[in-house]
């Protein structure tokens, strides 16, 4: 690619996109060789309404990708190997390759347990070239983990995800500064963030068929097309982007935990019983994480597909398994347990907490309370 026509004063943005390729995948080969080669599926049991995490791409050639159900999954491609998720190896995988990218960047973004931003040091005479450091980073991690990760690089979040995307498997591309309209122009309007089917065929509807195609359009008639996102779309189509690579975000927004059933549910007693273990594991997640929540959410799923949320506002914040054991069972009781008395049924049940308190925010809280009790209690004695 070409090299940038002017080198900014204060030199340019340079950061990585950095993905392993097929992760939960990869990782159950990694671990049994005698995969290697063969179509492999990583999710729910397809007998029991599971949902494809992911496919290597063996079983990609067949048509199977993430989020599709299983029992299409198993129709696909019958003689793949389907495989429960192992979550705590996979986190520990994932730990040490976030370790290797903080040895690189100034400031690390994690998106997903498999996915990361990083921003590295301006770009400026001498610098070591972007280039050189991701391919530096995939040997790393090829070397200390058995992976396998592809790399795109560019002056904004959404080129390097772009030019990582298109890398894949094992891939690594940079896009230089001051080559961005060059890059995107020709690919698919499909290929932009944020264009999904409805997107893409509404805009394929008007003769945009590529990225170029959307960039000379007039943004006022997006606006009136698709309202603020026919904007964003228009920017990213300009290769304008200037969201910043955010550190660790601190504690999770909210926990949650939810199971759908090969059978609906058609039982108040039945749906308690799943419901209990829901909540004990989202207390246990957030004990794990250090973190309380003041709000308790139901989930429930109908047969007809349709999604009711019920919650209740704690007291306090807690992570205590029988408050929110508690609270979960009183929501079911009261919003679920007259249609289930009248003879319908769910198909899934969850359970989450939210209003989330970190460890910070929590002895900042009790100090506030503890200073304004004992305000009161002087204002009393005076």
């Amino acid at each position: 690619m070409s090299t940038p026509l002017e080198m900014p004063p204060n030199g340019y943005r340079r950061i990585l996109h950095c993905d392993l390729d097929c992760f939960f995948a990869a990782v159950e080969e990694l671990d049994d060789p005698a995969l290697a080669g063969k179509p492999v599926i990583v999710g729910g049991d397809p007998d029991r309404r599971g949902v494809v995490s992911t496919a290597n791409y063996v079983a990609r050639r067949y048509g199977v990708h993430s989020a599709m159900s299983g029992a299409l999954a198993r129709r696909l491609c019958p003689h793949a190997t389907f495989l429960r998720p192992r979550f705590e190896r996979y986190r520990e995988l994932s730990h040490r390759v976030m370790a290797i990218l903080d040895d690189y960047f100034v400031v690390r973004e994690r998106v997903s347990i498999d996915e990361a931003y990083g921003e590295l040091s301006p770009g400026l005479p001498g610098c070591r070239p972007a280039a050189t450091i991701a391919q530096e980073i995939k040997a790393r991690v090829r070397a200390e983990t058995g992976l396998t990760i592809s790399i795109g690089a560019g002056v904004s979040k959404s080129i390097a995800k772009l030019a990582s995307d298109l890398s894949k498997p094992d891939g690594c591309q940079i896009v230089r500064p001051g080559t961005e309209r060059a890059f995107l122009h020709p690919l698919p309007v499909g290929r932009l963030h944020g264009v999904g089917p409805q997107t893409r065929e509404r805009l394929e509807r008007l003769g945009i068929l590529t990225a170029g195609r959307l960039s000379e359009r007039d943004p006022a008639e997006l606006a009136r097309l698709l309202g603020k996102h026919g904007i964003w779309l228009w920017q990213l189509a300009n290769g304008v982007d200037d969201r910043p690579v955010v550190g660790e975000a601190g504690p999770p927004k909210s926990i949650s935990r939810e199971n759908t059933y090969a059978r609906d549910i058609g039982s108040l007693e039945i749906a308690a019983e799943h419901v209990i273990p829901l909540a004990q594991r989202v207390a246990a997640a957030a004990r794990e994480e250090h973190v309380t929540g003041r709000t308790v959410t139901l989930k429930v799923k109908w047969p007809d597909f349709r999604v009711m949320t019920r919650q209740t506002a704690l007291p306090a914040p807690t992570d205590e398994a029988t408050t929110i054991v508690a609270t979960a069972l009183a929501l079911l009781y009261a919003e679920v347990g007259p249609r289930l008395d009248a003879g319908d049924s769910v198909r899934l049940l969850g359970v989450g907490l939210s209003d989330i308190l970190s460890p910070d925010m929590q002895r900042h809280t009790r100090a506030w309370r503890q200073l304004s009790l004992f305000d009161g209690d002087l204002a009393v004695a005076r």
